[in-house]
């Protein structure tokens, strides 16, 4: 077993779909950031996406619904108990998410007109977006990491955040899964 020491900018733990988006997020934003994608598997097949999906069912598209008639919703769905401004400022963003997805290559189904085909299944808005391709979710994802040139490591499981003197995060401890080698990355 041997012992690893990284250092980078930026640390990103789990390849889902969260991790890489704030990873290519955290290049976009500053290029010259040298940003570290950690993942317990690889993250060309891992997270709860990685076999794909047929559709997003929070789609808050302008025309079809509105981030209110969402957060209502939303909020008798689960009988209050939600945090209201999260779920408000998730609707109010997802348009722009689900724009940038499309011209990343993730497929939406449309209409004749070219509007997103969204689908009603909640009582005040039309929320349901289908993905006729949504098992090419990963691969886009990963096209976009790479584009973004984030720096991964698959296999390693995090385990431990490492805390500065203020207590702010200044990294992480894990193992790799395979050949049980010790890392310590610094960020």
């Amino acid at each position: 077993m041997n012992t690893i020491e990284l250092e980078y900018d930026i640390v990103v733990v789990g390849g889902g779909t969260g991790g890489p988006m704030a990873a290519v997020k955290a290049k976009e934003k500053n290029p010259k950031l040298r940003v570290l994608l950690l993942d317990k598997a690889n993250v060309k097949r891992s997270g709860a996406i990685s076999m794909g999906m047929d559709g997003l069912n929070n789609a808050v598209i302008p025309g079809h619904a509105t981030p209110e008639q969402y957060t209502k919703e939303i909020t008798v769905a689960n009988d209050g108990i939600v945090d209201q401004k999260g779920v408000f400022a998730y609707a109010a963003n997802s348009f722009a998410m689900i724009e940038e997805l499309d011209k990343w290559g993730i497929k939406f189904e449309k209409d004749e007109t070219g509007d997103y085909s969204v689908r009603k299944v909640h009582h005040l808005g039309s929320y349901v977006l289908p993905m006729p391709e949504g098992h090419h979710m990963k691969r886009v994802l990963y096209r976009q990491l790479k584009r973004a040139r984030v720096e991964i490591t698959n296999r390693v499981v995090g385990t431990r955040l490492l805390t500065g003197p203020g207590g702010e995060v200044a990294g992480v401890m894990g193992f790799d899964c395979r050949t049980a080698d010790f890392y310590v990355i610094k960020a």
